[in-house]
């Protein structure tokens, strides 16, 4: 009787030892490689099928495309008629269109891009360039680059080069000198990475080859004054907003590349681990790649289902994605294991004078405005974020834990810090489970005696 009482209690013990292991199966960058249903790309041709010659060839290739072209594709493509009789609802996005037939791409967020006008009159010209347009809609020499890199780097930094050389240059710097900081941390993150950013670096003459990927991200396809810079990890996500320097701070490129290795279940906003996917191909060969680089099957539905479930019960997970990202963003970042509200509404200029009056301090968290730096030093705004010597990590996180606590009274009341109370609770329960057993075992020995 005591054995099994004793046995029945390490049993018990051992699942929730279980639950609190697989609380952290998934990182925020494992999450950004499943797809929970994302809205596809859509092409819309938009032809008159008066013409029927031209219309009626161009409406079976739409269907050839379809069947061969987009087959693994997060894109769909459909016919519209533009007779005066029709009244398509895709109409809307043909408003600008000055000559038809015309490809024009919607994206998840109803953006629309008109990709060629006035397809060849000729109707075979007319489906040969439909095809090699789509083809080019889903891939691109950049797009390329980038998915031979995502499955083992850290995240991908994609940065378009403006009109301003100095603001070029300055970031560049901040690139160079931020990569080495997020290697250092790779093994210290909850799922270690192997590599570190893969920076792709674009001319504003180069860009214009790549308008399309450009505009699924939301950057600029002309040449801009500042300088543009996207993060992307997992399956092509987009990483945050696009920065543009120099008007946005410095720290907020740091701070981004925080948020990759988090655990998935930190309470991180849940649009900063589904952001919106460039157009690309996923084949069955990629798919076979994932699962042994990431130790799961992203596509298998169970995982969909764990992971869905986590993402619902996160922040921005009811009906929020409308609302600007930035928005009393809330994270955890790994690199520096600290706890950071990031508010892109408010300049460095602003933050740094948010930082020297606490009593004026609403949208920017304490913690932040308390390691905010002065200066215009590169090194010393990522030191503020990112620790230097892994062999300082203890003192560090110490300190920040000290700050955290000292600020819990002063916090916004939608303010909750991400914990992970299953491990303080399975240490009670080992007590507790021990304390037992040594009792039952005690009372055992005195009725044999």
């Amino acid at each position: 009787m005591v054995r099994t009482s004793i046995i029945f209690l390490l049993v018990l013990l051992s699942s929730w030892q279980v639950t609190a292991i697989h609380a952290c199966r998934y990182t925020v960058r494992d999450v950004a490689f499943v797809d929970l249903g994302d809205a596809p790309y859509r092409l819309f041709v938009f032809a008159d099928l008066a013409d029927e010659e031209t219309a009626g060839e161009l409406q079976a290739a739409v269907d050839h495309i379809a069947e061969e072209v987009l087959i693994d594709a997060n894109c769909v493509i459909e016919f519209v008629d533009t007779s005066p009789e029709t009244d398509h609802p895709a109409l809307k996005y043909a408003t600008e269109v000055t000559q038809f037939p015309a490809l024009v791409a919607v994206g998840p967020e109803q953006q629309p891009l008109i990709i060629e006008e006035g397809l060849a009159n000729k109707a075979a010209p007319a489906a040969k360039e439909l095809s090699q347009l789509c083809r080019d809609f889903i891939d691109s020499p950049v797009r390329k680059e980038m998915f031979s890199q995502l499955l083992s780097v850290h995240s991908v930094i994609l940065m378009v080069e403006g009109a301003d050389q100095g603001a070029n240059q300055k970031t560049r710097d901040l690139i160079a000198q931020t990569i080495p900081q997020v290697e250092q941390s790779l093994e210290f993150l909850p799922k270690p990475i192997r590599e570190p950013p893969h920076v792709i670096h674009l001319t504003a003459e180069a860009a214009a080859n790549e308008k399309v990927l450009l505009w699924a991200l939301g950057m600029d396809p002309e040449s801009t004054e500042a300088t543009q810079v996207a993060l992307l990890f997992g399956r092509g996500r987009k990483l945050g907003p696009v920065l543009r320097f120099p008007d946005d701070p410095r720290r907020r490129f740091v701070q981004s590349l925080a948020v990759v290795g988090q655990d998935c279940e930190c309470g991180l906003d849940r649009r900063w681990m589904q952001g919106a996917m460039v157009p690309h191909r996923w084949t069955a060969a990629d798919e076979k790649e994932a699962i042994g680089q990431l130790g799961f099957d992203p596509g298998n539905p169970l995982v969909k289902a764990e992971i869905d479930r986590i993402l619902t019960r996160g922040p921005g997970a009811e009906g929020e994605r409308e609302m600007e990202l930035e928005d009393a963003l809330k994270i955890a970042p790994a690199l520096s294991y600290q706890e950071i509200a990031i508010d892109d509404l408010v300049t460095e200029d602003a933050t740094d004078e948010l930082a020297t009056d606490n009593a004026e301090t609403v949208a920017v968290n304490d913690l932040v405005a308390s390691t905010a730096p002065t200066g215009d030093d590169p090194d010393s705004e990522i030191a503020s974020i990112i620790p230097s010597d892994s062999s300082q990590r203890p003192s560090s996180v110490s300190a920040r834990q000290e700050e955290v606590r000292s600020h819990d009274a002063d916090a916004p009341s939608d303010f909750t810090p991400p914990t992970n109370w299953s491990y303080l609770f399975l240490i009670v329960t080992a007590l507790v489970v021990v304390t037992i057993g040594l009792c039952i075992l005690l009372r055992s020995g005195e009725g044999t005696a």
